[in-house]
């Protein structure tokens, strides 16, 4: 059995440019357009997959027609800090965001713990057996949690992964998942 997952970061947003945990928001227009101008250099997929958010669905409608909406790619959920920047967190809860930067077992307020979204995402990679060249567009923290997945690596490892707006990483899997460049 062969499988391609081409994982694609979404669009970039308002959220991102300011540095601050995500609200459900739309991608920044000029996002739009360069997604469109990714979908060109893309082989065509037998479906393209998407996170709930509307950031992820926005970009994945740019890169094709049909779309598949999947919740278990849905984003960490930060709980009560949506829409706060790291700045803010700094100056009123320092000592719960350093023990969340050091610790993927820790939860947000109100949130998901790192851990847990890579147990997610990888029983979501696990569970996954249609053959073919499929696209995923997600968010850089699925797309981590999907690294880690890929390379057995621990969430301890979470924070040692930078992924930008509309960059693309394939998983394949031929009996066992393995990154390819």
């Amino acid at each position: 059995m062969s499988i391609r997952l081409s994982f694609v970061c979404h669009a970039r947003t308002e959220a991102q440019r300011l540095g601050r945990f995500p609200l459900d928001e739309p991608v920044e227009p000029k996002g739009l357009l360069k997604a469109a101008e990714l979908a060109a250099r893309l082989k065509k997929p037998v479906r393209i997959l998407s996170a709930p958010e509307t950031r992820a669905w926005q970009t994945a409608e740019a890169l094709g027609e049909e779309v598949e909406i999947v919740p278990e790619l849905g984003d960490l959920d930060v709980g009560e800090w949506q829409g706060l920047t790291l700045t803010d967190l700094l100056e009123s809860e320092p000592e719960l965001l350093a023990a969340w930067t050091s610790d993927p077992t820790q939860v947000p307020p109100a949130g998901e713990s790192v851990a847990a979204l890579c147990a997610r995402v990888g029983a979501w990679l696990e569970g996954f057996r249609e053959e073919g060249h499929f696209i995923v567009v997600t968010h850089p923290f699925v797309i981590r949690a999907a690294l880690l997945h890929a390379l057995a690596a621990g969430p301890a490892s979470f924070n040692a992964i930078d992924i930008e707006p509309l960059s693309v990483v394939d998983l394949r899997r031929n009996g066992h998942w393995r990154l390819r460049f």
